[in-house]
């Protein structure tokens, strides 16, 4: 292949390129998966504990029992293990951070939906920089664990802070709409299996790479869940002027569980949220740096 075509290529044979050109980069890169892995298999864990119990065992304003990915890194640095495995976490979420930058970047088509797959690099870009620094937080000892805040408490505080603003109301009633939209592309995106491209066609081990994508599509639905739940109850709170009635994903696990069919719901979610942490875990290895094609 020429450089100059190369210099007229875009999309998924120059990412394929320059992937074959530095190989060893791509390796390494590929632990992030397996630290977001980790995160989202604890998350499950704490969500499948909000399941069985209910509302009634709400977590602390610190973070500590949530069931979101804060909570996640929080239950980690318990372990008897915990200072590393927090080092290692914040290390393996920052080269996560370092793949979605990079596929930021990559060279894609110059069309609406590849400047909207670029939009969505980018926040998950700085949500996973926020986590690894949480992670980080949380290898400094008691200090940080205590100025630590829940999401419960970001959201509820960051939508009183938006519903005292001329028209604020309507903006959180729009994030919510947003946020459930982003549910529902999740479940399509897992019943799907609109991530298999982004997959080398090839098993790990004993796991053929049919079963590594039947568990994403499980998976993906459980995360669209999660955020259609969030979402409605953003939507609710704008709607009846209540701003404490908005709620991360721990409160808005807890808030459906008053109910039989919400305490399966969350159950699944709970199992899903599992399965798609197996799946970062498992597909590491076969992940592919794609651009925003």
């Amino acid at each position: 292949m020429t450089n100059t075509t190369l210099a007229n290529e875009t999309g998924s044979r120059t990412v394929e390129h320059l992937a074959h050109r530095h190989r060893s980069l791509v390796t390494v890169a590929r632990l992030g998966w397996v630290a977001k892995g980790v995160v989202y298999g604890v998350l499950g864990l704490l969500a499948g504990a909000v399941a069985l119990h209910g509302s009634g065992t709400s977590a602390s304003n610190t973070g500590r029992g949530e069931a979101s990915p804060v909570g996640a890194v929080a239950e980690i640095a318990d372990t008897s293990f915990g200072e590393v495995a927090l080092y290692a976490l914040a290390v393996g979420l920052a080269l996560y951070t370092a793949w979605r930058l990079v596929s930021v970047v990559l060279p894609a088509q110059n069309s609406a939906k590849a400047w909207l797959t670029r939009a969505g690099y980018l926040v998950s870009a700085a949500l996973y920089s926020v986590l690894a620094w949480s992670a980080l937080s949380f290898a400094h000892h008691e200090a940080a664990q205590r100025s630590s805040q829940s999401d419960d408490v970001r959201v509820e505080r960051l939508t009183t802070e938006l519903m005292d603003k001329t028209g604020g109301r309507w903006l959180v009633g729009g994030l919510g709409i947003a946020v459930v939209a982003l549910g529902v592309f999740f479940v399509a995106r897992g019943v799907g299996a609109m991530f298999r491209d982004e997959l080398e066609p090839r098993g790990v081990g004993p796991v053929s790479h049919e079963s590594i994508v039947t568990i994403g599509r499980v998976g993906w639905v459980g995360r669209g869940i999660v955020m259609g739940l969030v979402g409605w109850l953003l939507i609710r709170a704008a709607v009846r002027f209540r701003p404490h009635e908005a709620k991360g994903i721990d409160g808005a696990l807890r808030d459906v569980t008053g109910s039989t069919f919400g305490a399966v719901l969350v159950g699944f979610a709970a199992v899903a949220l599992v399965l798609y942490g197996l799946f970062c875990v498992i597909s590491a290895p076969r992940q592919r740096l794609a651009g925003s094609d």
